[in-house]
């Protein structure tokens, strides 16, 4: 039936499947006279969604299709000055592309919320992410080609079609240094309890293929810190999360993944400065050195719940935790916390 799905939804498209693939594991494979557009949430792009989609663009045009990765979304600091490249990620489409009938293939983000204003959704044909959540919108529309896991990095689920096609020897050296990248600052240096056995495995084939070792993985995250302290502000608001009347968390959540967190305390006044009083926000700050996640919310209401959930206490707006949390990790355990019975959460009249 998955199959049947994705026939008919190419043949609307006017795009015929590759013969002689499954597509299971080929479910964006496209006739050579389509255009296909690998992109993100229309946002911003953080290392992970600009990874996948220069890699992902790259095997498809290897594989003889006409392939764009392209976005107008903002880049943040994961995405380094030494990784990104000319020409790796478009800006704009060619006039020739815009002429033909396009598939798109979304990479890193899987919330219709998030891509609909950039993405026709019934133009979607394949879906790759690590967000779960909307896993039967999909396949409702898609079938097998919503690819969509609980990993460590949805560079991980690229990768794995890059190696299901047999080509993984042909990626370029700095487009597998884009995925391990990726996949350090989604797997906090491949701590986080989100790592899998294949994000392991995965991680250390790149570091073949790239030449790339402890040296150039401690450098990564050097050059993370140094772009965030550089420019915080734009740092926070360039990897910010809104949220929808959600039980526990404030509605702004905005994330930095940085080697020493020591270095950012200096700043606190500044960053509540940016943020300032209209609305309630929290910053989950992850040391990478340390292993461990600092949760930053001056609004006390969130506070009590924050505590409750995570086990942490707040002094002058900071609760350390000794696991470090990416915040998918936090949204996550905050619905598994919702989801669990005979729990006591404050009103809001209580704070």
């Amino acid at each position: 039936m998955p199959n049947m799905l994705l026939d008919r939804k190419l043949k609307i498209m006017n795009i015929q499947p590759l013969h002689g693939l499954s597509h299971t594991h080929q479910p964006h494979a496209t006739a050579p006279a389509e255009c296909l557009i690998v992109t993100a949430g229309s946002t911003y792009l953080d290392i992970d969604a600009y990874a996948c989609a220069v890699a992902m663009a790259e095997l498809l045009r290897i594989k003889g299709h006409n392939a764009i990765a392209y976005s107008t979304a903002t880049t943040n600091y994961s995405v380094c000055p030494s990784l990104s490249k000319d020409g790796q990620l478009q800006r704009s489409l060619p006039a020739e592309a815009l002429e033909k009938k396009i598939g798109y293939v979304i990479v890193d983000v899987s919330d219709p919320d998030y891509i609909k204003d950039s993405v026709p959704l019934d133009q979607v044909i394949a879906v790759y992410d690590h967000h779960v959540g909307f896993e039967s919108y999909w396949q409702e529309r898609i079938g097998d080609s919503a690819h969509i896991e609980f990993i460590g990095a949805a560079a991980t689920l690229i990768y794995r079609e890059w190696k299901n096609a047999g080509l993984e020897e042909k990626i370029r050296p700095d487009t597998a240094r884009l995925l391990i990248a990726a996949i350090l600052d989604n797997t906090l240096n491949l701590t986080s309890s989100n790592t899998t056995a294949e994000d392991r495995e995965v991680f250390e084939a790149l570091c073949k293929l790239a030449a790339v070792d402890e040296k150039w993985c401690a450098a990564y995250f050097s050059e993370v810190q140094t772009s965030v302290e550089a420019d915080l502000k734009n740092a926070l608001f360039n990897d910010l999360k809104l949220l929808r009347d959600h039980e526990i968390l404030p509605e702004r959540i905005a994330q930095l993944c940085v080697w020493d967190a020591d270095r950012l305390w200096n700043a606190l006044p500044d960053i509540r400065a940016y943020f300032g009083a209209a609305k309630s926000w929290m910053i989950n700050v992850i040391d990478i050195r340390h292993q461990c996640s600092y949760f930053v919310c001056d609004d006390l209401y969130h506070q009590t719940k924050i505590e409750k959930v995570f086990d942490v206490r707040f002094d002058r707006g900071v609760a350390k935790s000794p696991n470090p949390y990416l915040r998918k990790q936090i949204l996550k355990k905050c619905m598994e916390f919702s989801m669990t019975p005979q729990k006591h959460l404050p009103d809001q009249g209580s704070c």
